[in-house]
């Protein structure tokens, strides 16, 4: 299916614009987490560095991660990351990455682990880095990264 420049640009904008009301709605519900003090960033900055197995790279002084794996669902991405030695990355992992590693924040649409009820998985839906998580189907198909440390 081919899309035209139109289309596409509408797309894209509406994306934008689901992505800006949802941060500005968390934020409105005061549901957005604060930044670290100063002496939690300092603790962390005298952390020993991590040794990352294979397939993994360090991403700040105590967390590996891999790159983009994927799409697929939920179950293949936690059963993947566990062959591998690791976990499907978590809302707790991106959010160290942001404060302590490399500042690299979750790109929205990934899968985020661990799996939250029947049928229903985390994924990104949000730029916000201080409230970027959604629930959805574990049975769709999407980006995700093992993290381990």
């Amino acid at each position: 299916m081919k899309i035209n420049q139109l289309t596409h640009a509408l797309l894209v904008a509406g994306l934008l614009i689901t992505t800006a009301t949802t941060a500005s709605a968390a934020r409105q519900r005061g549901g957005t987490d604060p930044a670290p003090n100063a002496a939690e960033v300092e603790a962390v900055s005298i952390a020993p560095a991590i040794t990352c197995p294979a397939g993994f790279y360090s991403v700040g002084a105590t967390l590996c991660m891999t790159g983009a794996l994927g799409p697929t669902s939920f179950a293949n991405a936690m059963a993947y990351c566990q062959a591998i030695g690791g976990s499907v990355a978590g809302y707790g992992a991106w959010r160290y990455r942001v404060l302590y590693g490399d500042g690299i924040a979750a790109p929205v649409g990934w899968w985020l682990g661990p799996i939250t009820a029947d049928d229903n998985a985390l994924f990104v839906n949000s730029g916000d880095v201080g409230n970027f998580d959604g629930e959805g189907s574990r049975f769709d198909s999407r980006y995700y990264a093992c993290s381990k440390g």
